[in-house]
């Protein structure tokens, strides 16, 4: 199976323990991550901005973060057990 997958936002900014959470959460998994706090000299704050793509192609999300998230998880899930049984 060959997808293409297109990166753009919907602009809500999204912390990284945010978004570890919604997949978790979306995986029905009950793993918590472990956050250490130990990086140096990282970006703040930092976010996709689709301004151009919507300026410029008239794009606008198709799909909530929830909804890629999940056609993304579906994809590997299908993808390692193709792996896995080949």
């Amino acid at each position: 199976m060959i997808s293409v997958i297109r990166h753009f936002s919907d602009e809500t900014p999204v912390t990284v323990s945010e978004l570890a959470q919604r997949i978790l959460s979306l995986m029905g998994s009950d793993l918590q991550p472990e956050i250490r706090n130990e990086a140096t000299n990282e970006i703040r704050y930092q976010y996709l901005s689709a301004a151009k793509a919507r300026r410029v192609l008239g794009w606008k999300p198709l799909f909530t973060l929830d909804e890629g998230l999940k056609c993304a998880i579906k994809w590997y899930e299908e993808f390692f057990a193709y792996e896995r049984s080949s």
